[in-house]
């Protein structure tokens, strides 16, 4: 799926790119560990698969806040699609069971979240 696709799905935020994390892939050096407590990012109108490099446009204000509060501890959050797209404020009930650990690998500049890191 091409960035501009991906970026179609989510149009008017802030950009984010992410590389969902392969674990059973490379070495041990080159692999980060997933943190015992992961930050959860829902995500909606698309699903996030290890391997994947893909933006991500970030314009919910807890989801800005979550980066904030997140990216100066660790670049590794959990991906988790939304059931319903449409909602503005999911709980852990709208959110599937599976998600994805990803890697933070480049806020964009202007961003919100680029001032914390």
């Amino acid at each position: 799926m091409s960035a501009e696709l991906l970026s179609a799905l989510q149009p008017g935020g802030e950009a984010v790119a992410v590389r969902a994390d392969r674990s059973s892939e490379g070495t041990a050096a080159s692999t980060p560990a997933i943190p015992d407590t992961l930050a959860i990012l829902p995500v909606r109108g698309f699903v996030v698969f290890p391997g994947m490099v893909a933006p991500l446009n970030v314009r919910r204000p807890a989801s800005i806040k979550l980066l904030d509060e997140t990216l100066p501890q660790s670049k590794i959050i959990g991906l988790v699609a939304q059931r319903d797209e449409e909602k503005e404020d999911p709980g852990p009930e709208d959110l599937y069971g599976v998600g994805t650990a990803a890697i933070v690998l480049r806020v964009y500049a202007g961003s919100p979240c680029a001032k914390s890191w």
